[in-house]
């Protein structure tokens, strides 16, 4: 039977997703266990695996193990069960229920079951003749071919002795005329490597002095840092849904650089060599004009005490929330977000239990929240115990320990 705080979770769907712990035992040293699971790797968890966790546990990924094969998933099995009972780390953070989103990747009870019925019975590989192959890396667009590809004229190198590095590059776009994004998609050049994107747009030229100036004898291609950016108009990290929005984008001027903030970071498995990289972008511009995304920030008091504390944002006219990019500077067990309406009624929009700062993510809702004139947007923090601040670099340039960027867009219009 699972545990009483498993099944309790099993409930409210909090478990979404999986990944391994990085350098957790293997298989048991000591007796052979019985098999006693219904749940055969061929037939149940390879399917499960593919899909919940195949964009980086796979031969080449950015994850230090492939779980697509059953030689190469069996060691990590108890491993695998304590990362879905723990919930440490699936990506994927909001709790089901509380606020609904478009890019929400939930691994579905069911499932649940069937993992942890095969990682603690034995862990049977299944029938021989029905051993799936694994697939073949995709190289190709998520959303299809985008209305425009970026790419740096030089690739990066990431030297044997580096074990992360962050760089910025900036990617001319030489369009004549204003446009909107819809969709950023990223094809990283090195996927074993490539840990994190952001994108920004800059019209003010500033990215491309830096990227001219250099940094002393630095003459690779990009930079290190200076750049004071705005908000990004994309997040992305290997396994995360690409969403395209209808009838919204982000105003992109005529001319205006695309900027790539690009996090490289090395597994024990790629520790020691290393590796050139050249990450497209493939954005996605809306024929006509659509309505514009606009941004504001959320901020913590530049003190923080524990263990559980509130700040609130007014919302001064009447808006329609699209989305939401928590950023985290103190370890946590909790954040909420909730919006207050002037009446005092309360509605739920986001909920992140154990947040973690090395996985921004950007929640899109499913169906956009309108608030109107005179309404809150309410942050309340948990902290761990003894929680100090961890130096966590701010990709909206805020210094607040605690942040949270509000996409919106103006008037308080309900979604179709």
């Amino acid at each position: 039977p699972l545990p009483e705080e498993l099944d309790m979770r099993r409930h409210t769907g909090a478990v979404v997703g999986l990944a391994v712990l990085v350098g957790a035992l293997g298989t048991s040293t000591g007796g052979h266990t019985a098999i006693n699971s219904r749940f055969t790797y061929n037939e149940h968890l390879f399917p499960i695996f593919q899909r919940q966790c195949g964009s980086c546990h796979v031969e080449g990924g950015v994850a230090p193990m492939s779980l697509l094969t059953y030689q190469e998933a069996f060691p990590w099995t108890q491993s695998i069960r304590e990362e879905v009972l723990s919930l440490r780390m699936p990506p994927w953070k909001a709790e089901d229920g509380f606020g609904d989103f478009l890019n929400g990747h939930f691994l579905p009870a069911n499932e649940l079951d069937m993992i942890l019925e095969w990682s603690a019975g034995g862990y049977p590989e299944g029938p021989r003749d029905q051993r799936p192959t694994a697939p073949e890396p995709v190289d190709g667009w998520t959303l299809g071919e985008p209305s425009l590809e970026l790419t740096p004229a030089e690739p990066f190198v990431i030297d044997a002795a580096t074990s992360e590095v962050v760089r910025y590059f900036t990617l001319p776009t030489e369009l004549d005329d204003d446009r909107w994004i819809t969709a950023v998609d990223v094809r990283p050049g090195s996927r074993a490597i490539v840990r994190h994107v952001a994108v920004y747009i800059d019209d003010t030229g500033q990215a491309r002095a830096l990227e001219d100036a250099g940094a002393g004898d630095d003459t690779a291609p990009g930079f290190a840092s200076g750049f004071d950016s705005e908000e990004p108009v994309a997040v992305w990290w290997p396994g995360q849904s690409v969403i395209q929005l209808d009838g919204v984008g982000y105003a992109m001027p005529a001319g205006a650089d695309v900027v790539a903030r690009v996090v490289y970071k090395k597994t024990w498995i790629t520790e020691g060599q290393a590796f050139t990289d050249q990450t497209s972008l493939g954005l996605h511009l809306a024929e006509s004009a659509v309505e514009a995304i606009a941004h504001t920030v959320v901020s913590s008091p530049a003190e923080v005490a524990g263990p559980e504390f509130v700040f609130s944002h007014p919302v001064a006219e009447d808006i329609t929330l699209r989305g939401l990019l928590p950023e985290m500077d103190f370890l946590a067990t909790e954040l909420q977000v909730e919006s207050v309406l002037p009446d005092g009624s309360r509605r739920p929009l986001l909920l992140i239990r154990e947040p973690d700062p090395g996985w921004p993510t950007r929640y899109w809702f499913d169906t956009p929240h309108p608030l109107p004139s005179g309404s809150e947007i309410q942050v309340t923090v948990t902290l761990r115990g003894g929680a100090n601040r961890n130096g966590v670099p701010s990709l909206f340039a805020n210094d607040a320990p605690i942040r949270l960027l509000v996409d919106y867009t103006a008037g308080a219009v309900t979604a179709n």
